[in-house]
Formats: structure tokens, sequence, C-alpha cells
């Protein structure tokens, strides 16, 4: 007989463990046949395997057009100076196929959103995919990372279901008023986003990623202090022992002894977040690993709060690509998360159909403004929408 044995670092309080058991056991009553809770089982309080309801002001960026763009995902948001500015993935039906380009909207408020506009347009016939790959304000500027992928002349058939370039390389659009843009192609080859980078304690950026064409090695991006983000990058490759992890979407905080938390969506079937750290400002890294912090395989966005708490937003539980609550999981230290809350729940359905267009609320990109916690996320791959919770109601 053979054992496998695996790794799993604990960063779960058991107490939330449990109620996310709980969570976990209603959702599985609901979707076996039970009208309500109560029909399941009687004696239950009727909030027993819930988690509290933030909160959460929720607006429309933009809505997927059938006529034109009915394709939306792949969203990031990050403020210029006064405005914030959302940018995401744009494609007439199917997710990466050539032609998907870079859409950006402006709001003073991330309220109120202004007609969306063409960051970067993709001709079909080039055989180009380019994905939103996230933003980052640095310097006075608003720097927006595109991911771009080809060579491979990928149809927009809706039987092929798979995406495998010739080649891919990073390019950065970089703006001072949200109007004007300057573009730097390649500063990364064959490496994939999802995650702008963001400021270290010692004033470098760093944000996760993965290798796209080969191995799907996890990578972390490093930006030294003063780099320009339009510049290339040191590229870091994190160690990944157990191969049946399949990490792509990186996202991370950084905790009070300086740590780096670096978390993966694991594409392998785990349901869990794969985790690394780095006690040296990104440049080495412990070998990749489970983590017992549930996930439904989607992306999630972790950070820090303005009151010093740590978070992470994602479909926090484990129904494998099951996208119907948007949860936040919060920690008092970075170490061990022991609450969660509800930001957005409930069943959705698209309403043009494409590859990979699945039902639900996906992707939570998050920007941290003062005590105002800005979550943006897609609505069935095809609306873009910005919610936003005063982070000291989620006490």
């Amino acid at each position: 007989m053979v054992v496998r044995q695996e790794k799993v670092i604990s960063i779960v309080a058991p107490d939330l463990q449990t109620k996310m058991l709980e969570f976990k056991l209603k959702m599985s009553a609901l979707n076996s046949g039970y009208s309500s809770l109560k029909e399941w089982n009687p004696g239950l309080a009727p909030t027993w395997g819930s988690f509290p309801q933030a909160a959460f002001d929720v607006a429309e960026v933009y809505r997927g057009d059938a006529q034109s763009f009915a394709y939306s995902h792949h969203h990031a948001i990050g403020k210029l100076k006064n405005q914030y500015v959302a940018s995401w993935s744009a494609s007439q039906r199917h997710e990466d196929v050539p032609g998907q380009q870079v859409h950006y909207a402006l709001s003073s408020d991330g309220k109120r959103w202004s007609k969306e506009r063409v960051l970067v347009a993709t001709d079909p016939a080039s055989g180009i995919v380019r994905n939103n790959a996230g933003v980052c304000a640095d310097a006075g500027k608003l720097y927006d990372f595109v991911g771009v992928a080809g060579g491979a002349q990928r149809s927009a058939d809706p039987s092929l279901t798979s995406f495998l370039p010739d080649y891919a390389r990073l390019d950065v659009y970089s703006t001072e008023d949200g109007n004007r843009w300057t573009e730097c192609q390649g500063i990364a080859e064959n490496v994939y986003l999802f995650e702008g980078p963001r400021r270290l304690r010692n004033g470098g950026h760093l944000c996760g990623g993965n290798a796209f064409i080969g191995v799907q090695h996890p990578l972390a991006l490093l930006w030294k202090p003063g780099q320009d983000l339009a510049s290339p990058p040191q590229v870091v490759r994190i160690p990944r022992p157990d191969e049946r992890i399949r990490p792509i979407q990186g996202t991370w905080y950084q905790t009070e002894d300086g740590r780096i938390w670096m978390f993966f969506r694991d594409v392998g079937f785990s349901t869990r977040l794969a985790l690394s750290w780095s006690d040296d400002g990104g440049h080495t890294w412990s070998g990749l690993a489970l983590s017992d912090m549930p996930n439904t395989m989607s992306r999630a966005s972790a950070g820090r709060l303005n009151d010093g708490r740590f978070y992470i937003i994602g479909n926090n539980y484990d129904r494998m690509l099951d996208r119907s609550h948007l949860q936040i999981a919060l920690s008092p230290d970075g170490y061990t998360f022991d609450r969660m809350y509800t930001l957005i729940e409930g069943k959705t359905h698209r309403r043009v159909e494409g590859i990979h267009k699945e039902d639900g609320w996906h992707y939570p990109y998050s920007l941290v403004d003062g005590d105002k916690l800005f979550v943006i996320f897609s609505v069935n791959k095809e609306d873009i929408r910005c919610g936003v919770v005063d982070a000291r109601t989620l006490t």
C-alpha cells in the first residue's frame, strides 16, 4: 500500500472551521432538494450555517452587451489622484479568444462610473488574446498591466475550450490623468498575472503570478524601491515541491514581522488556497503547500485593512466552481483567521452563453482607501460591479 502524505498549513481558527463546516452542511441540504433549512432540520436556528451580512454598497460599472462585448472579466480597481479607475478584459462572447481586449471606466466616488473606454483594442484576425492583469498607482501615475498571448490562432469556436498560445508577455500602460496612456511592451516574458503590484514595507513593489507556457511555476515579481513599474521586474520562482498543486493567480499581504504571505488559487482541484511565504522581502520563498483556507477553485484577493487587520476575499468554501457566495475572512495578525462575513450571495444566471461563462460572483479584486474597502467583481463574467464596505463595521 502506498500512503501519500500532504503538508497542510493551518491558518483557520477552530471556531471558524466549525462555522465553515456548518455553512457547507447548509449548502448541501439546500442543494439536495430541501426548500428551506427548517424543512431539513426544524430544530436549527434560522441563522445556523450562515455568516453575518456585511453592509456592502454595490454599483454597476459595466453591463455586458450582447451586440458588442458580452464577456467582461479579469477586472481590477485602483485610485489615481482623486478618481477611481476600473479596468477589465472584454470579449464579444467567449473567454480568452483572439480579439479579447482591455476596457476601463472612471469614477469620482466608486459609485457612478463613466461610459467604458478602450485601453487597448485587439483585432481577432491577429490571433492575439489580451487579458487585464491588474493595476497599481505609484508616483502620480496609474499603471495597468496587460497580458498578451498569441501565435496559436485559436478560433472562437465554442467547442474549443483550451488556450495554448505560442508566446506570452507582459505589457504595461501608464497614465497621469486617466485619458492619455503610454505603452511599454514586454517587461516580462511568459508571466501570467491577475493582480497588479502593491507596495512592500521597504518601499518596493510585489505581485504574484505564474509561468503560463509549459510548467505552471508560481512566480513573484519584484520592483526595487523607486523603480518605475513600467520597467522589467526581478522574476523569482517559488518552489513547488508537490506537483499536484497547480498554482495560478497570486495574492498577498505582509505581516508586522515582515513576512510576506503569498496565496495562490490551486487548479489542481484541492478546493483550498495554496500558500508560500518569504522572510527576506520576496527574494526567497518557502515551498508551496496547501492551506486549510477553503476555496471553490477561484481567484482570491488578500490584503490589509487600514486598522491593521488582514483579509482574504473570495468564494471561501469548498464546493467546486460554486461562486454563488462572495465572502471576506478576517485575521487580527495575518496568521490566524477567526471570523468571516458575507459580502454578496444568491443565484445568478448569465444572459449570453459563452466559453467558460459560469454563473456567479467572480474574481474579487480589492482596494483599501482609508476606512473604505472597494471590491470589484464580475457577475456571470458579463457584468462588472464594484462594492464598498466600511471596514469599521466588520467588528
